[in-house]
């Protein structure tokens, strides 16, 4: 029993064939080009710090701690307001009037001695004259009365010479109280100056502070704008730059799509085992085949 076999070849059409040979054999040689001349896809590229991002970064190394030196005056201050507020509760010393002691005290007094001693020795001759008109000058009378007079002028000296100093030491005493007072006042008014000033000067190390770290921000954020702007500018070059790299590359794609959706050919090719085809008509059927290709080649324009 004779056995038949049947091959069924779809292929394009030989023009088609041609082109898409042409189309491969140019894409293998224009990536052997790439891949020989070291041609690459774009590199990615990062954006340097703006310069008002460099500023804030110098800004923020030399300005760490510089708000320490309103907070150490502003404590210096305060300690100063405290140490005189300790001393403004001191107690008075009473021996302290001697400071404020009329240094002419002593001459004042020795001025109303004589004046009252004076006044004695005036009076005594009114005496001393009455003695004589009486008859009784140098006697016993007479020296009671001398006696008498002289017992008064020293008892008003004494009392006229204690009114003096207590007067002067009462006088003492109270420009003594009174300047002390006074000292207390201005030590309570310096520890209040003192406590306000180091408060100022913490608040003004904290807004210092403050006004720095918005400074900062302020660097920082339109550093980071013209830093985000540049950016922009780099990644769109190297977009254009990889779109002018895969253009070739889409292109053979396009042509390669275009040749696979071209509608294929068909041809049947029927064997048999029996009766054998002689080797001359085997030849002479592949030679027609061969001449059908080498037309279609020749129409592409391969050769």
């Amino acid at each position: 029993m004779a056995v038949q076999e049947q091959i069924v070849t779809n292929r394009q059409d030989p023009a088609v064939e041609a082109y898409r040979l042409g189309l491969l054999e140019d894409t293998q040689g224009f990536i052997k080009g790439q891949i020989e001349s070291g041609l690459a896809p774009p590199d990615y590229q990062i954006a340097n710090l703006a310069p008002n991002e460099q500023a804030a970064i110098l800004a923020a190394q030399q300005g760490v701690g510089s708000y320490q030196q309103y907070l150490d005056s502003g404590l210096a201050a305060m300690q100063q307001g405290s140490n005189a507020l300790a001393g403004s509760g001191a107690q008075y010393d009473p021996n302290s009037y001697q400071n404020y002691m009329n240094p002419y005290e002593d001459a004042a007094v020795q001025s109303a001695m004589g004046d009252i001693q004076r006044s004695s020795d005036i009076a005594q001759l009114g005496n001393n004259a009455n003695a004589v008109g009486a008859g009784a000058f140098g006697g016993s009378r007479d020296a009671i009365v001398q006696s008498e007079q002289n017992r008064n002028t020293l008892d008003q000296q004494a009392r006229t010479a204690a009114q003096m100093r207590a007067a002067g030491y009462g006088q003492a005493q109270q420009l003594g109280q009174g300047a002390f007072d006074s000292a207390m006042n201005r030590q309570q008014t310096m520890a209040s100056t003192y406590g306000a000033l180091g408060q100022g000067l913490g608040s003004l190390g904290q807004l210092s502070s403050s006004l720095g770290t918005a400074d900062l921000q302020n660097l920082s954020q339109t550093g980071l704008t013209e830093r985000g702007v540049q950016q922009a500018g780099l990644d769109a070059t190297r977009m254009s730059n990889l779109q002018r790299y895969t253009q070739p590359y889409q292109q053979y794609g396009f042509l390669s799509d275009i040749y696979s959706g071209t509608p294929t050919g068909s041809s049947t090719l029927t064997a048999s085992s029996m009766p054998q085809v002689s080797p001359f008509q085997t030849a002479a059927g592949l030679g027609i085949a061969g001449l059908t290709a080498a037309s279609g080649a020749q129409t592409a324009g391969l050769f």
